[in-house]
């Protein structure tokens, strides 16, 4: 011991421990509570442990974050109507549904609405949200918002609708189910890989004759791409929802996916049950199959064109009677939001140019359109020699060409992620038809349209 120190007796010891001892809980405790950010109050005693209140004032002391989200919560499904109208400037919202839960259901809701853009009329659309919750005081908060059509649960049902957006989902059918349906199977012929006009002329006669018989088409929802549109050869496999809008193509003709249905074939009917009447001639016209009662009637195309083309049955006396609905076809949203969005980039109030053709004069005949660089213009078309249009460029900061919008169907844009999403999984390339198809489309909303033609 060292000789200098005082000597502690008993009692001043005890005494020094105790208020050395009560200064050490309330320094711990105004620390602890400063770290949590809790409001802090002194009194003669130590504070009991403090209770936690939430937005919507419930006492807790933690959240549980596993738990489902109670999507139905005013105050989070006004959350998601201000992070909705935050994320979408341009767009004019006329109602949201209700909430419900998404999946999983501890971290999403799926809320439908109802909206017009200034560029295109009104339209529905239902997303996925991802929603965070503070761990003490279970605030919510808005993390991402999905693509087009992510929030399926959403969506409204509706009898014999098909997603927009996803093949339509296997039926699970029973024997008299299936057999109580009537059919109309188109087999062969020589329309794939075929240009798109043809394509779509032949799928409009086949939407046309089942309409004409009341019965369910059986379609296969792939198709070839042809070598036009696909960098010199045929491209089989592509989704016919890539570039049709499914879901309103199945309100107007009913249809059922061709590998599905012939799964169902083989289960309930290939054992001979069933009837089925098949037709090798395309000259049989609708009319004279329209009394027939069995399950299915299937025609055969055969391998010699062009009589092999499922549009020779609309012709002739069969034109009488088939009307092909094309109210039928329309583009898929995915493409059209595309449309809009360059639509939009041009502030809506533009002009159009299409060329048609590669001459000497081109680039004169569309200077004639630019007004001075007045008003913006789009020039469209397969004829652009890009040289020129780069020239045009610098000389007037108004004109536009496609290739200027590409973010838009890049990597990271909502149109890759929503076909990456129907793909399986697979990335999807904006090939030549969506190209064309969205140079045309917005061509045509530009206020003064012009063609460059020979």
């Amino acid at each position: 011991m060292e000789p200098s120190r005082p000597l502690l007796g008993r009692g001043a010891f005890v005494s020094f421990s105790a208020h050395a001892g009560a200064a050490a809980l309330l320094l711990v405790a105004f620390l602890v509570l400063t770290l949590r950010g809790l409001p802090i109050s002194f009194s003669n005693h130590i504070a009991s442990t403090p209770t936690f209140r939430d937005e919507k004032g419930q006492e807790q002391g933690s959240c549980d974050s596993t738990s489902a989200l109670d999507c139905t919560d005013p105050q989070l499904f006004h959350l998601m109507m201000r992070s909705t109208i935050d994320a979408f400037p341009d767009v004019h919202f006329n109602r949201f549904g209700r909430p419900v839960p998404g999946d999983p259901p501890s971290s999403t809701c799926d809320m439908a609405w109802r909206a017009r853009s200034t560029a295109s009329a009104n339209y529905k659309d239902y997303r996925r949200f991802f929603v965070a919750r503070d761990p003490v005081t279970c605030a919510y908060s808005v993390t991402s918002i999905g693509v087009y059509h992510s929030g399926p649960l959403a969506r409204k049902p509706r009898r014999g609708a098909i997603n927009a957006t996803a093949p339509p989902p296997p039926p699970a059918l029973s024997r008299s189910q299936f057999a109580a349906g009537k059919y109309l199977a188109y087999l062969g012929g020589g329309d794939r890989c075929k240009p798109m006009p043809h394509y779509l002329r032949s799928l409009l006669c086949a939407l046309a004759e089942a309409r004409y018989l009341n019965r369910t088409l059986v379609l296969d929802l792939t198709l070839c791409l042809a070598a036009s549109y696909a960098a010199g050869m045929p491209e089989e496999g592509k989704r016919l929802a890539f570039y049709i809008n499914l879901e309103h193509l199945q309100s107007v003709v009913g249809i059922v996916e061709q590998k599905q249905f012939w799964e169902d074939w083989d289960k309930w009917g290939a054992q001979g049950q069933l009837g089925v009447r098949v037709i090798e001639d395309t000259r049989v016209t609708p009319i004279k199959i329209s009394k027939a009662r069995g399950p299915l009637i299937v025609r055969k195309f055969g391998d010699v064109e062009p009589v092999n083309y499922w549009y020779n049955v609309c012709e002739g006396e069969a034109e009488h009677v088939l009307h092909p609905p094309k109210q039928a076809i329309r583009w898929a949203p995915s493409l059209m939001h595309i449309v809009d969005r360059i639509v939009l980039r041009l502030q809506l109030d533009f002009d159009t140019v299409r060329v048609g053709v590669s001459d000497e004069n081109l680039e004169r005949r569309i200077e004639e359109n630019v007004n001075g660089g007045e008003r913006q213009v789009y020039v469209a078309g397969e004829g652009i020699d890009m040289v020129m249009v780069d020239a045009l460029k610098a000389k007037y900061t108004n004109v536009h060409y496609l290739d200027e919008f590409e973010d838009l169907w890049e990597t990271d844009s909502n149109w890759f992620l929503e076909m990456k999403r129907l793909n399986g999984g697979v990335p999807v390339e904006f090939d030549g038809y969506m190209r064309e198809l969205v140079d045309r489309e917005v061509f045509l909303k530009g206020k003064n349209k012009v063609e460059v033609l020979r």
